[in-house]
């Protein structure tokens, strides 16, 4: 994710990146080396120890929410990219994403495009 950041630099968004306990290692809320891996200033990261996110995406994941095909362990989504359009807010449901899917790492294309037609709009 930080590469694509990268080589978006002027581009206006926002990364909100939620860490979640979903592997046994997951004991903790990250530390500083895993926090480092995206170092950018339009990121926020987050801790989410009782999955609150998670359990929201998954409440809203319906029509007219894309559906995903991928990023669920133990009932949580995670590893999931959510995409929403310019001025979203999130209020008593979701709104509708852009791209809403994963893996992260799956899914770079789609977020490379998302990124260059944010570009084109600026």
């Amino acid at each position: 994710m930080q590469a694509l950041l990268d080589r978006h630099q002027p581009e206006k968004v926002r990364v909100f990146t939620v860490w979640e306990p979903i592997l046994l290692t997951d004991v903790v809320a990250p530390i500083s080396a895993v926090l480092r891996r995206m170092p950018d200033l339009r990121v926020q990261q987050f801790w989410d120890r009782g999955h609150a996110v998670s359990d929201r995406m998954k409440k809203d994941a319906r029509p007219p929410q894309p559906q995903q095909d991928c990023c669920e362990r133990r009932g949580y989504l995670w590893d999931l990219a959510a995409v929403y359009p310019a001025g979203a807010l999130w209020t008593d449901r979701l709104p509708t994403a852009t791209i809403f899917n994963g893996s992260v790492v799956d899914v770079a294309d789609q977020l490379e495009a998302a990124l260059q037609s944010t570009a084109r709009a600026q």
